[in-house]
């Protein structure tokens, strides 16, 4: 509803103050999300070698898992422990709105009982569709 007086002056003032502190706001949101989707997959990792697999070409949630040569598990860059790891499956199934993907990356040293509670845990919140990242060996 206008004021009497804004009515007599004939004008009004927008205040663009708000809007242009939302606008910053999602770029600074932007900018610090793709940096931490990024430095996921940058973890230095010996990754297996595989003979033939399938490109990951879908576009669904994903999750991605590092699990490091030390045997440590790393998520979007944060050390985590069976129990929060547990926490951040289970926070990433609720909010995919479809089924989650999860993404293994672990160094080729890693002794499969650092993979089994990660596998394991997956299963029990009902996480079905996991990927492995490998290298691909070239054919010659």
């Amino acid at each position: 509803m206008k004021s009497p007086q804004l009515l007599a002056s004939g004008g009004t003032l927008i205040n663009m103050t708000p809007m242009i502190d939302v606008v910053f706001l999602l770029i600074i949101f932007f900018l610090v999300s793709s940096h931490m989707a990024k430095q996921e997959n940058n973890v230095q990792l010996d990754l297996p070698k595989a003979q033939s697999g399938l490109a990951d070409v879908t576009e669904r949630d994903t999750l991605v898992v590092n699990i490091l040569a030390t045997g440590g598990w790393r998520i979007a860059g944060i050390d985590v422990d069976q129990q929060g790891l547990s926490n951040a499956l289970r926070r990433g199934q609720m909010t995919a709105g479809e089924p989650l993907q999860l993404k293994i990356r672990t160094d080729k040293t890693v002794p499969y009982e650092r993979i089994e509670p990660l596998l394991r845990t997956a299963s029990e919140l009902g996480i079905g569709d996991i990927v492995f990242s490998v290298y691909e060996e070239r054919q010659r």
